[in-house]
């Protein structure tokens, strides 16, 4: 049977794993100095393990491993990379008296079939925990105060503003002209069309729909209005793609019932 080893990173803005590479090499010696050659790699990279409503693909992989027989040991950099829920630590335990699993961490081991490896690792579920929740309450205050300054703010770069809020052409002037055209009467997939046919990608690369397209023209964003948990409360600091009324003036007209089902029959007769 073969050793787990596990690999998390709950935030990775860019993309490029460095905290998972770093936890891959240090959990790769430890069982190369135990000689634990046959090992398997499970990764949830850009992962939060603190909010029980976020799935963690790798992680149920692994459990399903463990619980079919497949899996003998686990080795993670340390135990707040496996669990942050309690409650999660309490089955994951049950399991690993049921497979007599071992579990090595970089920064100590764990002993889960004692009572003293049980409280240690509960103990420290508990601070991961609460170190989660003030982590969460910073986060939100900040947030708050920054949607309240009108700060710009970005997880991902929005098609037409660079990933610091300054616009970026042609993008900028390509939605400028978007605006234009559908207070003009221009449909939505005349829209898309055109700009795939021009070979104009979404930030992504894909290609262009009208739901991409009335998804974008709908946010808040490009009239620079700030956004706190779904709602505008206030003016952005950063400069609009064009002004309130044009976004509230194309937002009515999309919203409108009449419209929508015009959309929607002229899919149906597409071609």
């Amino acid at each position: 049977m073969a050793t787990a080893i596990y690999l998390r990173q709950s935030r990775d803005r860019d993309g490029n794993e460095l905290a998972v590479s770093r936890q891959r090499e240090d959990c790769e010696k430890l069982c190369a100095d135990r000689g634990w050659t046959d090992t398997v790699e499970y990764v949830d990279n850009n992962v939060s393990a603190s909010n029980r409503r976020v799935a963690r693909p790798a992680y149920r992989r692994m459990v399903a491993d463990i619980a079919a027989g497949r899996i003998d040991g686990v080795v993670v950099w340390d135990c707040d990379r496996l669990y942050r829920q309690p409650r999660e630590l309490e089955d994951f335990i049950d399991l690993a008296d049921e497979r007599h699993l071992r579990l090595a961490t970089v920064t100590g081991d764990i002993d889960l079939s004692t009572d003293n490896g049980r409280l240690f690792a509960r103990i420290k579920g508990a601070v991961a925990k609460a170190e989660g929740e003030r982590k969460s309450a910073r986060w939100k205050r900040s947030n708050e105060q920054g949607a309240m300054a009108g700060k710009w703010t970005a997880t991902h770069r929005p098609f037409g503003y660079t990933m610091t809020g300054e616009p970026q052409e042609p993008e900028a002037s390509l939605l400028r002209s978007a605006y234009t055209d559908v207070l003009e009467g221009k449909s939505l997939r005349r829209i898309a069309v055109e700009w795939n046919e021009k070979g104009v990608p979404t930030v992504r690369g894909a290609a262009w729909t009208n739901n991409r397209i009335r998804r974008m023209l709908l946010s808040p964003r490009y009239a620079a209005m700030r956004v706190l948990r779904g709602e505008v409360v206030g003016k952005g600091t950063w400069t609009p793609l064009v002004d309130e009324d044009t976004w509230r003036g194309v937002g009515a007209l999309l919203r409108d019932p009449e419209r929508a089902i015009c959309t929607t029959f002229e899919i149906a007769h597409m071609g």
